[in-house]
């Protein structure tokens, strides 16, 4: 059986990731001692010995958990070991049937900025364009990346990458043959059945990893990595709400019904915007934490958020939680659908300021909107404008911080006081008013989909309520 034989070169794969963690842990503390001189001299050298079918996971699992000590030594200012930490985890993402490991190749190439190792920054960009990276206007536009472009090399990267993305572009232009892939719903629902017959958790979780995880796509693996984190994280949260998962069963097998409604909205994207491309969309079922985000296999779709029923028991979730479920309807699945395809168009600073985030946000929302003019506005939306001057007011005082707890995904801070999600609400109000004042509609949304400064945005758009 495949779940044995994974299971089995798993732990054979922890004990080789702990050695690599001590190793490196060892560097943090005595930097001198060990180094690599060159981000190449990061990667594994050698062959690999032949794994069993899926071995891949026991990668899977060290990327993870090497990008998660990355996390914690940038947090902390050690950019050089981030970096590292990143490169590591990105050489584990070569033998990933998806294209995960290209956002660590960025990960480490800015961490390597951040320590001034320019040529180790250029040597992961070069590995992440050889492992399908195709993001130009993340290079010619990310703040950090850009300080490498006085190198020759770099230009060189720049126009690869572009040539790339002519090509995706080319073939994914159109709506009607968008790839929507639902394959990883019917899986995981054959997989929680297969976990009902045993009440032991960790052989639950085994079995989400062999028929779920396992034979997913890419972009089931980019959810994973991005919010469901482990199959022992989903076990934990099924076995929590046993009652809302039996409910949201058969709606989400019935997503694929909405096939057509989400091309035509795609469509009406493409007639704003025609030079926009149409991403890969994936439907998954996880663990109740995102409705929707965006990984290097496109765009990833939630439906375990998006499926309940009226009736589906609700015990065990914040307030706010409970307010987003309550209004989160699968009929709205094509506006979800555009809102992240939006994301997925969207090139930003990358300053990370409540206000660059809110615009992000609210200008899917508003570009979704747009397309899909039928659609009723969010629930957050229809509260903030009954309170729009409190909101600015607050918003305002905030806006050049990097706090978002008050205005972003803070259901668990929500209350019938203060909306959930009024960041998207005040974005999308800075994205409307900047769209209404322009003549060239066209430009309008390129604006609003490459940004390098939010504050002349907002500016611009003249939005601010008194």
């Amino acid at each position: 059986m495949s779940s044995g034989r994974c299971e089995c070169c798993s732990e054979h794969r922890r004990t080789w990731v702990a050695a690599v963690l001590l190793l490196l842990a060892s560097c943090a503390a005595q930097p001198k001692a060990f180094e690599f001189a060159t981000a190449a001299e990061a990667e594994p050298t050698g062959e690999r010995q032949a794994v069993p079918p899926h071995g891949w996971l026991a990668d899977f699992a060290a990327l993870q958990q090497l990008e998660e000590l990355g996390d914690t030594a940038d947090k902390e200012g050690k950019y050089s070991l981030a970096a590292r930490y990143f490169a590591a985890a990105a050489a584990e993402g070569t033998s990933l049937p998806s294209q995960t490991g290209t956002a660590l190749r960025i990960k480490a190439a800015k961490a390597f900025v951040r320590s001034n190792q320019a040529d180790a920054a250029l040597a992961q960009l070069r590995y992440a364009l050889a492992e399908g990276f195709r993001n130009d206007l993340l290079l010619k536009t990310d703040a950090e990346l850009q300080s490498l472009a006085s190198r020759p090399e770099f230009a060189r990267l720049v126009q690869d990458a572009s040539g790339r993305a002519r090509e995706f572009a080319a073939t994914h232009r159109s709506a009607e043959n968008a790839k929507l892939e639902f394959g990883d719903v019917e899986r995981f629902w054959v997989a929680y059945d297969l976990a009902q017959q045993t009440k032991s958790s960790a052989e639950k979780a085994v079995i989400f990893r062999a028929h779920y995880l396992a034979p997913g796509t890419p972009g089931l693996i980019d959810f994973f990595r991005l919010k469901i984190q482990s199959a022992e994280a989903l076990v934990a949260r099924i076995e929590s709400m046993p009652g809302y998962y039996a409910a949201i069963r058969a709606p989400s097998l019935t997503a694929r019904e909405l096939e057509m409604p989400i091309r035509d909205g795609i469509a009406r994207l493409l007639a704003l915007y025609p030079e926009a491309e149409v991403p890969d969309v994936t439907f998954v079922v996880g663990r109740l934490n995102s409705g929707g985000t965006a990984g290097p296999a496109g765009m990833l779709i939630g439906l375990d958020i998006w499926s309940a029923p009226p009736d589906a028991p609700l015990d065990g979730l914040s307030v706010g939680m409970q307010e987003l479920i309550r209004n989160s309807d699968l009929k709205r699945l094509p506006f979800v659908v555009l809102h992240e395809h939006v994301h997925a168009l969207q090139v930003y600073a990358r300053e990370d300021t409540l206000l660059e985030i809110a615009l992000a946000e609210g200008t899917a929302d508003f570009l979704a909107g747009l397309a899909l003019p039928d659609e009723e506005k969010p629930y957050y939306y229809r509260w903030g404008l009954a309170n729009e001057k409190q909101v600015w007011a607050e918003f305002e005082k905030e806006m050049s911080g990097k706090d978002v707890s008050r205005w972003i995904a803070n259901q668990n801070r929500a209350t019938s006081e203060w909306s959930a999600d009024l960041g998207y609400f005040v974005g999308a109000r800075i994205a409307e008013a900047y769209y209404a004042r322009a003549t060239d509609k066209t430009q309008a949304i390129r604006d609003l989909l490459i940004v390098g400064d939010a504050s002349a945005v907002l500016k611009a758009s003249g939005y601010g309520p008194k």
